[in-house]
């Protein structure tokens, strides 16, 4: 850092040469200017409260700050003030962010604005808290003195008439209303300008007030009492609405006007950037591009600051009528018309976890993905949802009994494919996901320690002349797991380690989705082995039987969890120490007692007559 030379000016100085030399040798510190205190700021006798809209409602850091002149007063009764107007913004943020959030915003601005006498659209809430802030400032300063005597007679008379307006004008409207009040409006008004002496002649009535315009002259003497109990309707002000802001169409909903890109540039800008960390064709993208375009065709396309939670609950309203299966949802139909279509859910629907994880989740993460880009703030941050009962929720897994267990793989042996016949088994044996173990090579294969073989996918595989990703779900999947030594006793790890970079399971890597592909297949294989009595029962009942089993062996959790590829981390002493298995681990593993299942089909198995078969469609498997 260049700092400049001390000059010396000739100028007179009553300061001794040594204060002058220490002076200099400490110019770089600084007296700190004292601070009036947090909201408030000084300019020459004046004082200034100061205050940021938050963030949450469109201020934060870097925008103007909101500033009201206290005047000339004593730093003591300038604290008292600001305190006093700090308490009042902060009730004042929270109502504005409980209005946004029950997209109220055009109500509001309307509001503020009538009571500012400008239009404050563009600025609302910077301009509402100012207002309400200065009027704080103004009621502080001027304390309310009391009425005087005819000042409240006045009162007691302008309330009785408002009251008797407001339920004459209930009924106009159809609303709940007094029936007392409203059909004796005339009469009770005139008693109520008489009781208070102002009948001088015909008196004209607001006609927002009451129908009648015209109240008759009814003289003070001849006034009649007005029987105490009064008959009030049954139903109260609060109600279920018929009409709530998610169930309109939301497409057509007036919104404030905004710069910002429509939801449908930053949905496209969130795929796009996705896409470009997927080495190929991605499923998983189609699915997300297909409801975020359904988003658009159900809420509409709108600036993307102009969104609520109200749009998300709306969407969700619109999805409880939206069929489960693909087979229900006519093609040549909008998805308007197949929600319309299905209102008397005589289709299955969707469930809650598709609905929350699959449908909401990907549309408010869309909304989240470019707000620094763009400068906005998530509109549906924070939004607390609420779901149909009508969206099932999720069954679990339930465990195959041993004689289920011994069906399936000897069903699955007998069909005479590699995948019908190992994957079951691998699943059982290893407690890994479909996924993964449909993804092995022969070089993930390999013999870890003295007769304990491991396998262990790389995350990465070359396929059709591209690489890709393994659709692991974890990093912790991508740790090596121990294969059983029935497997080494059968010959199989050998035999896959000299396949080198072929798959193991090449049939399904033909495919376009080899893990959707081979879901679809053991499902069916449990049906042809007649054990699939409930959906429940599926293959990762399988990996979930290894799981509890091994614990029944005396596995520990921790090398049960690392075994089975999941993230480690709930209890902090998990994560010292290898985040793999130790030998002495592994061999545990690899030797663990194996339950009392008929594995004989497995004996003599020949795994290149296996890896050769092809399958046909309707037929058995065709050796090659």
């Amino acid at each position: 850092m260049n700092v400049s030379r001390i000059v010396s000016l000739h100028v007179q100085s009553d300061v001794s040469p040594e204060a002058e030399i220490i002076s200099a040798k400490k110019r770089n510190l600084k007296l700190k200017k004292r601070s009036s205190g947090l909201y408030l700021v000084r300019s020459g006798s004046i004082y200034l409260f100061q205050i940021r809209l938050p963030k949450r409602i469109g201020g934060g850091a870097g925008s103007r700050p909101i500033r009201v002149s206290l005047g000339a007063l004593s730093h003591q009764e300038a604290r008292e003030l600001a305190d006093a107007l700090a308490a009042l913004a902060r009730t004042a943020f929270k109502e504005i962010e409980k209005r946004m959030a029950e997209d109220n915003e055009a109500d509001l601005a309307h509001t503020a604005s009538d009571l500012a006498g400008y239009d404050v659209e563009n600025d609302w809430p910077y301009e509402f808290v100012s207002l309400i802030l200065k009027a704080g400032l103004f009621d502080a300063r001027e304390p309310i003195r009391a009425p005087t005597p005819e000042e409240a007679k006045g009162h007691e008379l302008m309330r009785g008439l408002v009251r008797i307006g407001q339920q004459v004008s209930a009924k106009q409207s159809g609303q709940p209303y007094d029936e007392m009040i409203a059909d004796n409006a005339d009469l009770l008004a005139a008693r109520q300008i008489a009781k208070h002496g102002k009948m001088a002649g015909p008196v004209s009535i607001p006609e927002q007030l009451y129908a009648s315009t015209q109240v008759p002259v009814v003289p003070a003497s001849n006034a009649m009492s007005v029987a105490p109990s009064i008959k009030r309707s049954m139903k109260g002000p609060i109600s279920r609405s018929e009409t709530p802001a998610f169930k309109e169409d939301r497409r057509s909903v007036k919104r404030k006007p905004s710069t910002k890109p429509l939801f449908s540039q930053i949905a496209s800008e969130y795929l796009t950037l996705r896409q470009s960390g997927k080495s190929g064709k991605s499923t998983d993208l189609d699915i997300a591009e297909f409801r975020l375009n359904m988003f658009v065709e159900l809420i509409g396309d709108h600036p993307i600051d102009t969104y609520t939670p109200t749009d998300l609950q709306a969407f969700i309203e619109l999805l409880k009528f939206w069929p489960a299966r693909q087979k229900d949802r006519d093609e040549s139909l909008t998805p308007r018309e197949i929600i319309d279509g299905n209102r008397d859910f005589h289709l299955e629907t969707l469930a809650l976890k598709t609905l929350q994880e699959g449908y909401v989740a990907v549309v408010k993460t869309a909304f989240g993905s470019r707000t620094t880009t763009y400068d906005y703030a998530n509109p549906v941050a924070g939004a607390k949802l609420v779901y149909p009962d009508s969206a099932r929720d999720p069954l679990r897994t339930e465990p195959l009994s041993v004689q289920k267990i011994g069906l399936l793989l000897k069903t699955g042996v007998e069909q005479g494919m590699m995948d019908t016949a190992m994957l079951p088994l691998l699943g059982l044996l290893t407690g890994r996901r479909l996924g993964l173990l449909v993804h092995l090579q022969g070089m993930d294969f390999r013999e870890k320690f003295e007769g304990v073989w491991v396998a262990q996918t790389g995350g990465i595989v070359y396929r059709d002349g591209i690489w890709r990703r393994v659709p692991y779900k974890t990093g912790a999947s991508v740790s090596f797991f121990v294969l059983h030594n029935f497997l080494v006793e059968i010959g199989f790890p050998q035999w896959a380690k000299e396949q080198g970079d072929a798959f193991i399971f090449r049939e399904l890597m033909r495919l376009a989705d080899p893990s959707k592909s081979a879901s679809s297949y053991m499902t069916r294989l449990m049906d042809e082995a007649g054990i699939k009595d409930v959906s429940q029962e599926k293959f990762h009942s399988l990996r979930a039987g290894f799981i509890s089993t091994s614990g029944d062996k005396g596995i520990e959790a921790r090398d049960r969890k690392l075994q089975a590829g999941h993230e480690l981390g709930a209890d902090e002493h998990e994560l010292y120490g290898f985040q793999t298995l130790t030998e002495t681990k592994a061999r545990q593993i690899a030797y663990m007692p194996l339950p009392d299942i008929d594995l004989t089909p497995y004996q003599g198995l020949d795994f290149d007559r296996l890896a050769k078969a092809k399958r046909t469609r309707g037929r058995r498997a065709q050796q090659a």
